[in-house]
């Protein structure tokens, strides 16, 4: 079976400085014209756009935020003609992992040729509360059938820890006129991201038939600096092998593994014939990890 690839990418970096804030419509509509400004398709070839952005303008929840997305960036918005199926997809941190997932198997099945997954985060408070430390940035790709079946997505595994599912939330109060985000989260809520991941990488691994020494690259999410320390030993990956840029844009949440992806490529480290394994985590707890191959 012939697998599904990122046909284009297109990334909106956290800003720092300015009078106006970007939000996550403005964030996520820019990664998706980069993403189409870089591809060979046109927006009318685009026939399912999932949105998996868990911080959103003004805390809207409906209608789905897919819709103003694929508005804005012209995708099928006549009854005329094409349609485009258009969702939002909601796995927190992980939702990005999923909505790949779900666009790999619509592709595989033959449902759909051409889709897009885009995702982006920003706090809509004027005043944000210090619990929220996301940067505001954005995601978009591509995807449709490889060329090559040597290059593209492989396996994917998606599995939430339930038992901890109390060390991570997100509530909008509405104490505050117009409401007001807050997030929390445990001090333990690391330590059982790291007790989880290895199950999770060793699941992936065996789906794939790989070995461990096979793996060319991590490309984790960005939880902390010393997360990324720890998450190298948990795993028996060297350190040399994991994508680490929380120095320069932190943890951005569902877009963190992508925005790793897209950095690590433009500085050269992800050469042709990698093999690289992303890992998403998330509240509930979640872990995803997937494999593509470059």
């Amino acid at each position: 079976m012939a697998r599904c690839r990122f046909e284009s990418l297109g990334a909106s970096l956290p800003r720092s400085g300015g009078l106006l804030r970007v939000g996550s419509l403005k964030h996520a509509v820019n990664a998706g014209r980069e993403a189409l400004e870089s591809s060979h398709y046109h927006p009318e070839d685009i026939a399912v756009l999932i949105n998996a952005g868990v911080f959103r303008d003004r805390h809207y929840a409906e209608p789905a935020f897919a819709c103003f997305i694929q508005d804005k960036l012209g995708i099928n918005v006549e009854f005329q003609g094409r349609q485009t199926l258009s969702f939002d997809l909601q796995n927190g941190g992980c939702g990005l992992m999923s909505a790949a997932q779900a666009v790999s198997a619509m592709i595989q099945s033959q449902a759909v040729q051409v889709g897009m997954i885009v995702a982006s985060e920003a706090n809509a408070d004027r005043r944000p509360d210090p619990s929220y430390t996301y940067a505001a940035s954005g995601a978009a790709a591509i995807l449709d059938v490889s060329p090559s079946s040597g290059s593209g997505f492989g396996s994917f595994v998606i599995e939430t820890l339930d038992q901890h599912h109390d060390l991570y939330g997100a509530v909008v109060s509405l104490a505050k006129p117009g409401g007001q985000l807050l997030v929390r989260k445990r001090d333990e809520l690391e330590a059982a991201y790291l007790e989880g991941a290895p199950a999770v990488f060793a699941q992936l691994l065996e789906r794939e038939g790989l070995r461990l020494e096979e793996v060319d690259l991590l490309i984790p999410s960005q939880i902390s600096a010393g997360f990324l320390e720890q998450l190298g030993p948990a795993l028996s990956i060297p350190s040399d092998r994991i994508v680490d840029v929380h120095t320069r844009l932190g943890d951005t949440l569902s877009t963190s593994w992508f925005l790793a992806y897209c950095d690590a490529l433009a500085r050269g480290k992800v050469p042709a014939g990698s093999k690289v394994v992303f890992m998403a985590f998330g509240s509930g707890i979640t872990i995803g990890a997937a494999a593509y191959y470059h």
